[in-house]
């Protein structure tokens, strides 16, 4: 057996140079901390990034200010019910309501339109507040559709989703039945 056999490359050494020279490059790319701090992957500036998303998430659910949130008590034998409040943005930028849920009941976001064979009750996916703005959800308009709520619950609690990523745990008061009638007439 030949132990010393040496291998020739068929190609030549300008080759073998550029072979050589994109290795090393690439070997670099892995280990070079300040090119990887720079591209945004070093642990601490992605840490920093996301403590600023969190902050102006934060900052953006504080500038929320939800007012008389409340969900009308089902009939008697109803499984279905509505809810009604206003949520004010005091920021100054808009923020968009994706989602509305309760482990509690099943609730869903609707509107209501005028539309020529009379008036239609349809999902709504999302609503934006405008900056220094307000969203009203009320009888005839934008509400809940609270299905599956306990006829003995006295609130509520809700957490609403932002597109932001934010959300606002809160709690909405179950209003008795004759109470909202006789608020109604």
């Amino acid at each position: 057996m030949n132990i010393n056999h040496r291998t020739v490359y068929p190609f030549g050494a300008a080759k073998a140079l550029a072979i050589f020279l994109i290795a090393v490059t690439l070997q670099a790319c892995g280990t070079n901390t300040d090119s990887a701090k720079s591209a945004g992957n070093d642990s601490s500036a992605s840490k920093a990034h996301d403590d600023h998303q969190m902050e102006t998430r934060d900052n953006a659910i504080a500038a929320l200010h939800l007012v008389e949130a409340r969900v009308n008590e089902p009939a008697p034998g109803q499984r279905m019910s509505a809810g009604y409040f206003t949520l004010m943005n005091h920021g100054a930028e808009a923020i968009t309501l994706t989602k509305i849920a309760s482990d509690a009941a099943d609730v869903q976001m609707h509107t209501t339109t005028l539309e020529a064979s009379g008036t239609t009750m349809r999902p709504l996916d999302k609503i934006t507040i405008a900056p220094n703005g307000q969203i009203v959800f009320q009888p005839g308009g934008n509400h809940l559709m609270i299905r599956n709520l306990s006829a003995e619950a006295k609130s509520l609690a809700m957490t609403m989703t932002f597109d932001n990523g934010g959300s606002l745990n809160t709690s909405f008061t179950v209003i008795p039945m004759d109470a909202w009638m006789n608020a109604t007439r």
